[in-house]
């Protein structure tokens, strides 16, 4: 029985007296108070929730020359032949087998042309959604949030620490995944929710996500 692993804001979690739950290998918040209530909350305002249990995997090389195919995973350009994927753990191992599968793959006499590594571990991801998600953005980041479309990438400061921010919405509700390194989670899970106080943003689990007609 593999052991379950635990994001970094874990402990964070805990002293907030989330009820925790397995997903997919990962200890995380089922939800802070109660689910329904939670993704009303989302729809109307806003909430945070950590993601960090999500795969991500750093991509390098001559073959991302166009982006990449990953089936349902995402696809993020984070620079020149440089790419970031990202998707749920049970899609890892078909994620992969899907970037190596290229006829370039099988030709021993150049180098790899799609370098992998796994970066889960090297980062917190958090989802930031709902409506006035993009208010509390404004506040933490000199990013326009607002000029970054759906699907697509950005890079700066958030809270004064380097940031990827990806933008994939939830039907019509803005959403924002924001990735940091790890050392870096909980400073920046509290910078955002404090500033989102006034917008009364609230932390939600992913049982919230099965009130929204999604899954998490």
């Amino acid at each position: 029985m593999p052991a379950i692993r635990h994001t970094p804001l874990f402990h964070t979690h805990e002293r907030a007296s989330a009820s925790l739950m397995d997903h997919h290998g990962w200890r995380v918040p089922a939800y802070f108070t109660f689910a329904q209530k939670e993704a009303e909350q989302l729809s109307k305002r806003a909430g945070l929730s950590d993601l960090s249990w999500m795969t991500k995997l750093d991509l390098k090389g001559w073959g991302l020359k166009t982006p990449p195919s990953v089936g349902a995973a995402r696809a993020w350009c984070l620079g020149p032949q440089h790419y970031l994927v990202t998707c749920e753990p049970p899609m890892r191992e078909a994620t992969i087998a899907d970037l190596l599968s290229s006829p370039a793959s099988r030709d021993l006499s150049l180098p790899p042309p799609i370098y992998i590594t796994d970066v889960t571990s090297i980062y917190a991801q958090f989802l930031l959604a709902g409506p006035r998600s993009r208010d509390i953005l404004r506040k933490l980041t000199s990013l326009n949030a607002s000029a970054l479309e759906n699907l697509a990438c950005g890079q700066a400061s958030l809270a004064h620490v380097h940031s990827i921010i990806l933008r994939d919405d939830l039907d019509d509700l803005p959403a924002f995944h924001v990735l940091v390194s790890r050392e870096y989670g909980e400073s920046v899970w509290e910078a955002i929710l404090h500033a989102g106080h006034e917008f009364e943003l609230a932390p939600f689990g992913v049982k919230a996500r099965e009130f929204l007609g999604g899954s998490a």
